[in-house]
Formats: C-alpha cells, structure tokens, sequence
C-alpha cells in the first residue's frame, strides 16, 4: 500500500505542477468486510475518471468517482459515508456488508488573472491576487512600466502591441480580467477583444459616463446586450477610497465574490439603477 500510494501523490503532484484540478479520495474509516481499509487512496480528475490508485474497484469505486467529479465540480472538498449492502439511501448494493467512509479532498485548477494595464492599479491588485493564489498576467505597451520590479508576483508580462499580445493567451471559464490601461481609447479596444470570451469575470475600469459612452459604441458595432451585461464596469464593489490600493481591493473583493458566487452590491447594478432614474 505505501508504493501504491506514492505513486498516487507523485500523479497529484504532477496534476497540481500542471494546473490540472484532481480530487484525491482517501479511505479514512470502515467496519466490517469492505473492499479496502484505511489509507487507501485514489486520485480522480474532473470527468470522473481514475488516474492512479484504487478503493477497491466495483460499484464504491464508481460511487466514488462520481462523488469526487461532483466535488470537483462545486470545488468542495467532503466527507462520504455509506453502509455496504443496507437498505437505506446512504446504501450501496454491494453484498459484502460493512461500512465506509471516506474524503474526498478537492485540488481546483489554479486561478488565473489578467490584469491588462501596468498602471498604480494594476500594480496593487497584482499583489492582492498573488496573497490569494492566482496565476497572473500582466499586459502593457509600456516597457517602463510592465517590468519585474513593479510586478515581482506576475508570473508573465507581455509588454509591446496590447491586441496582438492577448491574441496569444488563452482565456478559459476560469480566468479573471481587468482593463485598466492607461488610455480610455485602449479600454474599448480590449473590451471589445475579450468580451465573447469564456472568461469567468470582466472587468473594466471607469466613471459612469465612459462606461455608457462606451456600451453605447459596442452596440453600435453589433454587440449584443447579453455580452455587454456579463461585464462588470464600473469595475468593482462601493467600499469607499480612492488610492490605487483602495480601488484594487474593491475589484479583488468583487472577483472573489464572483468567484464563489456571492450576491454583494456591485457598481454595475448601481450605474443601472442610475441609468433607470434618468
């Protein structure tokens, strides 16, 4: 068992230097005649398929896949019990009796942040994100201001034609961007770029004024209202300051709260509101 489980973190931590979400299953309790006992481990990845290790095969394995794809999926990690052969609904039909628990310890991809714009901003809200986790980008047409020295936590920074560098960075349902660039005219440009994308969350820095001027000329260039709604802009959550530290908290707490899918008050719903009032 202990070679069985070697090989079972080796391929977790594989997965995990990948960025590639796995949840890892680990037999932490049974009683009675059960496949396998405590400490028995397997590692499954997002689709619910085995990658390395094994419970005990049969229908606790298949059970137990699910479980750990459905874990995956809410990114939760979680305890499971059931007995082996009862009539209940934490039952499996399995006729070699006893009981099983086990957890299920969830390993998610990697969040990833873009923060387009290497401005005082950008440079505080690089540093919040990488407290909190995030893979980060950082892309800018200025070499005086995209550098290592002000965006140490960046993992990359694509300095030169702002478009043509997002061309050659994938964006996926679990990447984050914000626009702030240091010219409202590359806002738009790069709103435009991204907006029909599969990010997770978009952002864009400014007052109300620009924002509506700037829908206004998304709309007219075809956009529909559907991909203009899922942008967040103005960026952020009103909690009040105005220093580039204040500001990239506010868009930090609006990501998170995007993230785990909490209902806060952001300054998007406000702008509408005041769009509403006249």
């Amino acid at each position: 068992m202990v070679l069985e489980g070697s090989k079972v973190i080796e391929k977790l931590a594989c997965m995990i230097a990948q960025n590639e979400p796995a949840a890892l299953v680990t037999v932490v309790e049974s009683s009675g005649s059960t496949p396998r006992g405590p400490g028995s481990m397997m590692l499954v990845d997002k689709k619910g398929v085995l990658l390395e290790g094994t419970i005990g095969g049969g229908i606790l394995e298949e059970r137990a896949k699910s479980d750990a794809a459905e874990c995956l999926r809410v990114k939760e990690s979680k305890l499971f019990f059931y007995e082996l052969g009862a009539e209940n609904e934490k039952s499996l039909p399995m006729i070699c009796g006893g009981n099983i628990r086990y957890f299920v310890k969830v390993f998610p991809k990697k969040k990833r942040l873009i923060i387009i714009g290497a401005g005082h901003v950008g440079e505080k809200l690089c540093k919040m994100a990488n407290i909190l986790g995030y893979t980060i980008i950082v892309v800018d047409d200025r070499e005086n201001r995209a550098t290592k020295e002000n965006f140490p936590e960046a993992s990359q920074l694509l300095v030169g034609d702002i478009l043509e560098n997002l061309r050659k960075v994938s964006i996926d349902e679990n990447t984050c961007i914000v626009i702030v660039t240091h010219a409202h005219k590359y806002d738009q440009a790069v709103l435009e770029a991204v907006i029909d994308s599969n990010a997770l969350y978009i952002g864009m820095i400014g007052s109300v004024s620009k924002v509506r001027t700037c829908f206004e000329n998304l709309r007219e260039k075809g956009i529909s209202n559907e991909l203009i709604g899922k942008v967040y802009s103005p960026i952020g959550l009103d909690i009040g300051g105005e220093s580039p530290e204040e500001i990239a908290l506010s868009i930090m707490t609006q990501i998170q709260a995007i993230t785990y899918n909490k209902s806060v008050p952001h300054m998007k719903y406000i702008m509408k509101q005041k769009n509403q009032e006249g």
